[in-house]
């Protein structure tokens, strides 16, 4: 068991560094589509070469799930274009922050769509956070952080499209092995991306070095090795275990923002982090304790 808490840290902190390279990838000059196109390109060509040497028996498309495997891929790439976006209109900690309002806009989205009753803990959950995006966003002291509308705007959506991702993910779980998943999500993703951005650009692209530098890291160790590191982790701990662990990744953002990039936060800015962590914790815990009944309401 010691080893998949390991596991789950190590993704945690793959996760938590990908902000880390979209903002180098900035500060170098690189633009968007040449980011997106490298973590994409490299990331499903590793997929598919592991596919290939491992020859997977368990790497299966039903007629059944395509559609929802093609919407993965596609509120992934949503999630990821807008975090990118976001970053690079306002600090990597407070986008990061903002990102992890998504499982409070699961609870929302399933009282809405799925009429499911929210309970005592997640309406307070959602107050709790709520605040914390008030003190996050710093709404006393706009002028004073200098907080980006454009960037704080693409940081709610990108959430909004990630907490998508995961309700169509809990019904692709039921039908499609991880694997699949994953292979099939960077694929549609990079195919998303040429259909947006054109990989001409890449060819002349400003900076050889800091295309690789930051395409094999957000591929690499944002992607591929954080991906094998949590399904193992997630075999060994199981889902719940393995989720409440997940949630240091806001954490090792802000650790590494600070040290890497000087990035700093005010300390009701910090606060209202906390609470923002706290609450989607809070959520989980709650998960754990009655299990979500979104499988449920998504099965029939």
């Amino acid at each position: 068991m010691l080893n998949g808490y390991l596991l789950i840290i190590l993704a945690a902190i793959g996760y938590g560094a990908l902000p880390i390279f979209i903002k180098w990838g900035f500060n170098m000059g690189l633009t968007i589509d040449v980011m997106l196109f490298s973590r994409f390109f490299i990331a499903s060509s590793l997929m598919v070469f592991i596919l290939f040497v491992s020859r997977k028996k368990g790497f299966k498309i039903s007629k059944s799930s395509f559609i929802q495997l093609a919407l993965q891929g596609f509120l992934f790439f949503g999630c990821s274009y807008t975090y990118f976006l976001s970053i690079k209109h306002m600090s990597v900690i407070i986008t990061n922050i903002l990102l992890y309002t998504y499982p409070l806009m699961v609870v929302l989205m399933s009282a809405l769509i799925f009429k499911e009753k929210i309970s005592f803990v997640k309406g307070a959950t959602l107050l709790i956070a709520f605040f914390g995006c008030l003190l996050v966003i710093d709404v006393t002291n706009m002028s004073g952080q200098k907080i980006s509308m454009s960037g704080l705007f693409y940081a709610v959506v990108s959430a909004l499209f990630y907490a998508l991702y995961n309700i169509n993910g809990q019904y692709l779980s039921e039908k499609s092995s991880p694997f699949t998943v994953s292979v099939c999500t960077t694929i549609i993703c990079l195919f998303a991306t040429i259909a947006i951005y054109p990989p001409i650009n890449v060819i002349s692209c400003h900076s050889q070095l800091a295309l690789w530098t930051v395409g094999l890291g957000t591929a690499m160790l944002c992607t591929g090795v954080p991906l094998f590191c949590y399904q193992k982790g997630l075999s060994l701990l199981g889902a719940s275990r393995a989720s409440i662990l997940s949630t240091i990744e806001p954490a090792i953002t802000t650790l590494l923002a600070s040290f890497l990039l000087g990035e700093t936060l005010t300390s009701e800015q910090l606060l209202g982090g906390l609470l923002i962590i706290c609450g989607g914790l809070l959520l989980k815990l709650d998960k754990l304790k009655k299990p979500y009944p979104l499988n449920h309401h998504l099965s029939h």
